[in-house]
């Protein structure tokens, strides 16, 4: 608009001295601007003071100030134009309203942008209500004056902060801003109040947390409109919402952060980048919702991030080379949290190399939470391969064992990030059909044959998958493959080996020849497999066994839990052991393990009803550790 009215104005050299010309004038001068303008209007202003007083006194003067002011009925209309447009970049709204009122008065036939701006300034207010909509919307219809999408847009948002539900115009407006963009036609130049528009439309309805679907469709307006208006300003609220909504697709939030990575925005620290309705006239488009005169941000936005390669697993071991936009512990993990919901392996990759070139944004202490999260990811996705490579590169041996975690948490804020259990995940998924089971030995062998170590780590999650199907035969073979990958196994094999076989009964009676082929292999028996194979006992109903894991805790001093004593005390009352009860009171206190008195009192009862003497027993229960 601005163009086209100073080469209209150059090819018709009218008079200098009226007050279009002169606005045209000095928006275009140096060192002038909105504010140099800004004293035309306070000369049309006192002019219409003296006029009045004239009309008073029945003094012999216009019915028309505002036409007398402007020298002709030719120049009311682009002046109202001007004029209002920097009356809303200087935030001077009554006088804004005042010049509108004059020219409903004077002009018989305004034209659509004269609402479109009125629209636009008292948009901007917090004292606009809905009879003032209404009143313009009346005076458009009393004029006969057709509305255009600009007009649709600024009533949609003017209802919308009213709290009311006008989401049916939606469709409309975004199916002609769609078929305006694709005529070919410069909308700027049509419609020049458009593009902030459309960003004060996604403003507002990021703003209340609208429905996500409309939101994102007029983000991608805006960014086919006047894509420089997708400043950080903008950019990052929306992301930190999508991180946060549930409906919001993983993929939408990973395509702001890399937009937001891409260009290098100084309004991260700088307000300067407030653009208003002037930039119609100048071609400038800000970033803010405010309407003040400020610099062009696009110079400012040419910048991006180079790239930086990854070189290790470690989160915490680069140095960024910008502020990053990701820089929230929890908002990152809620972010991988929905990449793994999703199974969204190309975001949630994505945030991991970020992270990796932002090391400040993770701690050590939760590092394993995002591996964990990204394994989830390429579990969901059905990616066997790159699980596996995670697992075995990223993944501490401490973490890499199912269960029982159900759910995984993030305990400094109580936020629950996934229902599910990665590493029980990736079992799963090793375990369906059977065949994924050779599938994955076969990859770890290619992994080996390249010359990449492979540890138990993957091999005890193949194992895990063998126990899940009971398959003892294809445990077997995975065993065999621990000697061919040069993999060292740990205690936690032997005892998936064991609890792979469908009889639990053949399975206990195997516990002695299985501490004597650990011990043959240099392999230290720790209190997982010692717990295991208790409960395996336990589970068979073998006494001998139970017992013999009994006496291994004794001689490791390693403390019986309390569930663990009360299953072996059921157990020995049933199976009318009372030397094994004694023995096993013997281990509890040696080892200072909890004694609860209730079941050696039940173990009494049972006795008693065989006749069993077990006298001693009852004077260890008015003395057992409670």
């Amino acid at each position: 608009m601005w163009r086209l009215t100073l080469t209209r104005w150059s090819h018709n050299v009218l008079d200098a001295g009226r007050p279009y010309h002169r606005v045209l004038q000095l928006l275009q001068a140096k060192g002038k601007g909105p504010r140099a303008v800004s004293a035309v209007f306070d000369e049309f202003r006192a002019f219409y003071r003296r006029t009045v007083s004239d009309m008073s006194r029945e003094l012999p003067t216009s019915a028309s100030p505002l036409q007398q002011f402007c020298g002709g009925i030719e120049d009311v209309g682009p002046f109202a134009v001007v004029m209002m447009k920097v009356l809303c970049d200087l935030r001077r709204f009554e006088d804004l309203r005042f010049l509108f009122a004059q020219c409903m008065l004077e002009l018989p036939s305004p034209s659509v942008e004269l609402f479109n701006i009125f629209l636009h300034a008292i948009s901007l207010t917090d004292t606009f209500n809905q009879y003032e909509i209404e009143n313009a919307v009346d005076l458009m219809r009393e004029k006969c004056i057709d509305s255009d999408v600009v007009t649709r847009l600024s009533l949609f948002i003017m209802y919308t902060r009213l709290g009311q539900d006008y989401s049916v115009w939606w469709p409309s407006i975004r199916e002609e801003i769609l078929r305006l963009s694709k005529s070919g036609h410069n909308c700027a130049q049509k419609f020049p109040l458009l593009a902030v528009r459309l960003q004060h439309c996604f403003q507002t309805l990021l703003r209340i947390h609208h429905d996500t679907a409309m939101l994102q469709e007029c983000f991608e307006l805006l960014a086919l409109v006047d894509a420089q208006r997708l400043s950080s300003r903008l950019l990052l609220p929306y992301m930190m919402l999508g991180t946060s909504n549930a409906s919001t697709l993983p993929s939408t939030t990973v395509a702001l952060l890399r937009m937001l990575t891409e260009r290098h925005c100084p309004e991260l620290v700088s307000s300067e980048g407030n653009g208003g309705v002037c930039d119609g006239l100048t071609g400038t488009s800000g970033g803010s919702s405010s309407c003040g005169t400020g610099a062009n941000v696009r110079d400012a936005c040419d910048g991006s991030v180079p790239s930086v390669k990854r070189k290790g697993p470690d989160l915490t071991t680069r140095t960024p080379k910008l502020e990053p936009a990701l820089n929230n512990e929890v908002t990152a993990l809620k972010l991988m949290a929905k990449c793994a919901a999703h199974g969204d392996v190309a975001s949630a990759t994505y945030v991991m190399q970020y992270l990796r070139d932002h090391p400040g944004v993770v701690t050590p202490l939760n590092r394993t939470a995002f591996v964990l999260l990204h394994l989830e990811s390429l579990v969901r996705a059905g990616l066997l391969r790159d699980a596996l490579f995670l697992v075995e590169d990223e993944l501490p041996e401490s973490d890499c064992v199912p269960g029982p975690r159900p759910k995984l948490f993030y305990e400094p804020k109580g936020l629950m990030l996934l229902t599910a259990d990665p590493v029980t995940s990736l079992v799963r998924l090793v375990a369906i059909g059977g065949v994924k089971i050779d599938e994955a030995l076969s990859i770890l062998e290619e992994r080996r044959a390249v010359g990449c170590s492979v540890s138990h780590k993957t091999l005890n999650i193949v194992l895990e998958a063998c126990v899940l199907l009971k398959d003892e035969a294809r445990s077997s073979s995975v065993f065999t493959a621990y000697q061919g990958l040069d993999a060292r196994p740990t205690a936690r094999t032997f005892a998936l080996l064991v609890s792979a076989s469908p009889n639990v009964a053949r399975s206990a009676k195997l516990l002695p020849s299985m501490f004597q082929e650990m011990k043959s292999m240099g392999v230290e028996p720790g209190p997982d497999f010692f717990r295991m194979g208790l409960e395996l006992a336990i589970d068979a109903q073998d006494g001998s066994a139970a017992m013999f894991m009994v006496d291994h805790y004794e001689r490791q001093r390693l403390c019986i839990e309390s569930k663990l004593s009360a299953r072996l005390f059921k157990m020995l009352s049933l199976l009318v052991d009372v030397e094994g009860v004694r023995r096993l009171i013997a281990v509890l206190r040696s080892t200072r393990s909890p004694i609860d008195s209730r079941w050696i009192s039940l173990c009494v009862s049972t006795f008693k009803k065989w006749a069993i003497a077990c006298d001693d027993l009852v004077e260890l229960t008015n003395t057992a550790i409670q």
